[in-house]
């Protein structure tokens, strides 16, 4: 058990009032959580200030109580050492890192960043690692796994608080595994969250970057730069690293405009390694056949050359193999074993997942809620389709505003009828969040009734869908993918978007057997 000063040693404190020799036996961010002879971190958050519930936790045994130098004055607490810090949501992670006694220097670590693909090749790379003899853990956003355990993830967060990441990453070295691969958001990454401190990333990938997450980062250059800090990452001294000496290494995609910036972060020491379709990259790939069930690619790479089998339909996910396969190459498998196990790869639940019954017209259930998301899932598709595309999708409550009449006007260019509905409408107005997004419908010249519905009820908005489809039609549902409820301002509904579509088409006479 870890004494006070030993989790404080990298972290900014500014008074401490009580005993820093107190042994701690839990560490919590939420006070319901406290153990007897815990820490608890007091975090001021948008909706709740942790603060607030000092006394909960001191009445639960808390031996020790940080607060932030911000919101929160120092007073001596009767058998409970204060601590003041700077920032207690950026000390959370050195404290949670400390905590667990830092497990990811018992680990390969794989930090993944870029606006759309996280989830898909963070589970690609996972799928990839474990087939070529690694045993891999996975953190995503849309499950955690421990070697061949797997579990969904109802967090709602892509990239956990930094105490969960830390006791993810230590029930991954206590179960045999020698790598992690973890989503890296723009959130977790930015310096005013910091949850992925103390991760000591061995290899960092850059995806894409398109507008998205604004509202929290307030430019477009303020999220690249938090993006960037997992390629500065690469640098971060581990503490008692057991690892080896092996150098990080810092892979880009060449075929986005700012993979520089991300390479650029990275530590000098650092071995670059770039992919692409379009560009010039080291390891190249040339599409040979592609379609809705999935692609030929010749590869071409520093390893030698060979035929890329991928069961992922479009472009995008073809960048995404490539960033996986390079992933695995910089990890010492043989190209021909890579390439072998890239063949039996299948996209995690919410990505572009098909709903069949033995419906005439398809289905696809997709996570896609941005505008750079629905150019990139509606322009791979509209070719492929032979009769009219209709989309279901809304947009989030609470969040990037600036992209809603975006979306309606990306989905109205490429489709024939939107059924506008709720996404996770969180306290805002439902009704007014689906007008916004009509604004960019009508702009792309769809008229209401007819272009476009506006149904807020998502699971009658997604019936309406599905029984206006025809033959050769495809349906989109959009936006809620892997995710397990709709969220109102005080409550939310149980969702599963896959599920509520079979059941909608059973309803409507589809009765392909169950098997």
């Amino acid at each position: 058990m870890k004494t006070l000063r030993e989790l404080l040693a990298h972290v900014a404190v500014v008074q401490i009032i009580g005993s820093l020799d107190t042994p701690i036996a839990g560490l919590a961010y939420d006070s319901r959580q406290v153990v007897p002879g815990g820490l608890f971190v007091a975090i001021a958050g948008h909706h709740v200030d942790g603060h607030a519930y000092i006394a909960q936790a001191l009445a639960r045994g808390a031996r020790a109580i940080v607060v932030d130098a911000r919101h929160q004055s120092a007073h001596a607490l009767e058998g409970a050492t204060l601590i003041k810090v700077i920032d207690s949501r950026v000390a959370l992670a050195p404290l949670a890192a400390a905590f667990y006694d830092y497990p990811a220097t018992r680990l390969r670590t794989i930090g993944i960043t870029g606006t759309k693909g996280k989830s898909t090749t963070t589970d690609l790379v996972s799928q990839l690692l474990d087939a070529c003899g690694k045993t891999t853990g996975l953190i995503s956003t849309v499950d955690f796994k421990i070697g061949n355990r797997r579990w969904a993830n109802t967090t709602r967060q892509s990239t956990p608080e930094a105490p969960d990441v830390q006791a993810l990453l230590t029930e991954m070295v206590a179960n045999g595994c020698d790598t992690a691969v973890i989503e890296a958001t723009s959130h977790a990454l930015s310096a005013s969250w910091n949850r992925l401190n103390g991760c000591y990333f061995d290899v960092a990938v850059f995806l894409n970057l398109s507008h998205e997450h604004l509202d929290y980062h307030g430019t477009f250059e303020q999220y690249r730069a938090d993006k960037t800090r997992l390629f500065a990452m690469l640098d971060e001294p581990a503490v008692g690293a057991t690892q080896g000496t092996s150098l990080p290494w810092a892979i880009a995609n060449a075929d986005d405009p700012h993979h520089h910036f991300f390479l650029e972060e990275a530590p000098a020491k650092a071995h670059q390694l770039t992919y692409g379709i379009l560009k010039a990259a080291e390891v190249k790939g040339t599409i040979v056949r592609s379609g809705p069930t999935g692609s030929l690619v010749h590869v071409a790479t520093p390893w030698g050359e060979g035929e890329l089998s991928l069961r992922l339909p479009g472009t995008f996910n073809i960048s995404n193999a490539l960033a996986a396969l390079s992933v695995t190459l910089s990890q010492e498998v043989p190209l021909e074993r890579a390439l072998a196990a890239l063949a039996t790869t299948h996209a995690p639940r919410g990505r572009m997942e098909p709903v069949e019954r033995g419906q005439p017209f398809d289905v696809i259930v997709d996570y896609a809620h941005s505008p750079g998301s629905f150019e990139q899932v509606m322009g791979m598709l509209r070719p492929l389709v032979t009769g009219r595309m209709i989309a279901v999708f809304g947009s989030a409550g609470e969040r990037d505003i600036a992209k809603r009449s975006l979306q309606g006007a990306i989905a109205g260019r490429y489709c024939e009828l939107l059924i506008l509905t709720d996404e996770d409408p969180r306290g805002e107005d439902r009704e007014a969040i689906i007008e916004q997004i009509a604004t960019g419908a009508r702009q792309a010249g769809l008229r209401p009734n007819e272009g476009y519905l506006c149904i807020p009820d998502r699971a009658q908005a997604l019936r309406t869908a599905l029984a206006k489809a025809c033959p050769g039609d495809l349906v989109l549902l959009l936006g809620k993918g892997h995710e397990g409820s709709i969220i109102y301002a005080d409550h939310a509904i149980p969702w599963d978007e896959a599920a509520e579509a079979q059941q909608a088409l059973r309803e409507l006479g589809y009765r392909l057997s169950e098997a």
